[in-house]
């Protein structure tokens, strides 16, 4: 039954009218000016979406760091994989920030909003096997310079993520995880009743290469990322949840 209404959703999907970022004239525009058009709340200033007030302002303020460690990539013909990302508002904007990039943007739900030549949409669930299956017999072939993990926060699911996708990152590429602390200020958002550290103590101990419990690294896992990960550079952006990790690959 879940297939079937997965197969009717990309049906009703693929023939929704989507914007064409490819005729949108927004040139010219920093990072954050991006974040803030689309409304994203990568951006400083964008509508909440979860608030009863209407003009209420948010953003966690994290263009900085992104000009800061991908300034060098800027006009580079690059594949860049964004996990997480519903209509599809911060994919527009880093379309128009790398003009020489490809986007490939995943989410577990239809709402992709966009289009152009240069972003192709999978659907795609981490805690789908068929799914994932699917994201890597249909991109074995890809190096991604760039991967940006601001799908659901659940601390497994961040687990999950860095495990299968840092592996397709391309040496001297950054992963990024956005909101890597959001387990510790919303409970919800801890599913592993204790038995997985938090980002901030697991990124720690990668650094250190010091071994930990865990279900979802195992030892080969963890040497693999101490092996590989040359640096991890942790960002506050403007609000006391805001916090954002660039881990760059050897």
């Amino acid at each position: 039954m879940k297939e079937i209404t997965k197969f009717y959703k990309r049906f009703v999907f693929n023939f929704k009218n989507k914007i064409n970022l490819d005729i949108e004239n927004v040139n010219n525009k920093s990072l954050n000016e991006l974040f803030n058009h689309f409304g994203t709340d990568k951006g400083t200033e964008v509508l909440n979406p979860y608030s009863k007030e209407s003009n209420e302002i948010h953003g966690h303020g994290f263009a900085k760091f992104y000009e800061k460690e991908f300034k060098h990539y800027k006009n580079k013909k690059l594949n860049i994989l964004e996990i997480g990302t519903w209509e599809g508002a911060s994919s527009a904007a880093f379309l128009n920030y790398f003009p020489n990039a490809t986007i490939y943007c995943i989410d577990k739900n239809f709402r992709f909003k966009f289009k152009s030549k240069r972003i192709t949409f999978f659907n795609c669930d981490i805690n789908n096997k068929k799914d994932m299956n699917r994201f890597s017999s249909k991109f074995n072939n890809i190096n991604f310079k760039i991967i940006i993990d601001d799908a659901s926060h659940i601390l497994s699911d961040m687990i999950k993520s860095l495990k299968f996708f840092f592996q397709q990152l391309d040496s001297n590429g950054i992963f990024v995880i956005e909101d890597f602390n959001a387990p510790v200020y919303f409970e919800a958002l801890n599913d592993t009743k204790g038995k997985e550290l938090f980002m901030n103590n697991l990124l720690k101990n990668i650094m250190k290469k010091k071994k930990f419990k865990s279900n979802i690294l195992s030892n080969s896992d963890q040497e693999y990322l101490f092996k590989n990960i040359k640096d991890i550079k942790i960002f506050k952006g403007k609000t006391n949840i805001s916090d954002i990790a660039f881990i760059t690959k050897k």
